[in-house]
């Protein structure tokens, strides 16, 4: 049986955009279980390093590369509140998205300078950098959540592809076995 799971769906035109789609629903995920056990905010990750620093850092990196990509670098400055992380993370998804759609498959080649070290990268390898960093931390902020026994709920992108691509803070409707 067919399954049709997006009228938007074409494998190479909406690849970069539908891994930063993704991207923006699993880190709404977080966010959100972390706003229904906010004290876990206040916990030391493995190694040392308060956890709500791991998530200003997450939400930070991903502006900053969307800065990159809009040719604007600068040293992003996340909020210190969670509302406002949130609101933050959802602005830079929104960002992403547009550039990502915006530059199109045609750029996916196309340089930007990586300030860091000062290297020009194609766009294609920052975004999968930036969005193989937030998977990173997303899981590490998941994990931790999940000791203090707070669910984030399943964030595989196959679950979300399936599941309908539902927008940050939707659930995923997955189709009956």
């Amino acid at each position: 049986m067919a399954n049709d799971i997006s009228p938007c769906y074409h494998p190479r035109m909406y690849l970069l955009p539908n891994l930063v789609r993704h991207n923006a629903w699993a880190n709404r995920a977080v966010l959100d279980a972390f706003a229904t056990a906010p004290a876990v905010l206040n916990t030391i990750c493995y190694d040392g390093a308060p956890l709500f620093a791991r998530l200003q850092h997450q939400a930070g990196t991903e502006r900053a590369f969307l800065d990159i990509l809009r040719v604007t670098p600068k040293r992003p400055e996340p909020p210190s509140e969670l509302a406002a992380v949130t609101s933050y993370a959802a602005e830079t998804s929104t960002g992403l998205l547009a550039v990502t759609l915006e530059l199109g498959d045609a750029a996916q080649e196309r340089l930007f300078l990586f300030p860091w070290w000062k290297l020009e990268l194609p766009m294609h390898v920052l975004v999968s950098q930036m969005l193989a960093h937030s998977a990173q931390h997303r899981s590490e902020l998941a994990w931790e959540l999940a000791r203090a026994g707070t669910n984030t709920g399943e964030l595989d992108y196959i679950v979300w592809t399936v599941g309908g691509m539902p927008e940050p803070g939707v659930a995923v409707n997955l189709p009956d076995d």
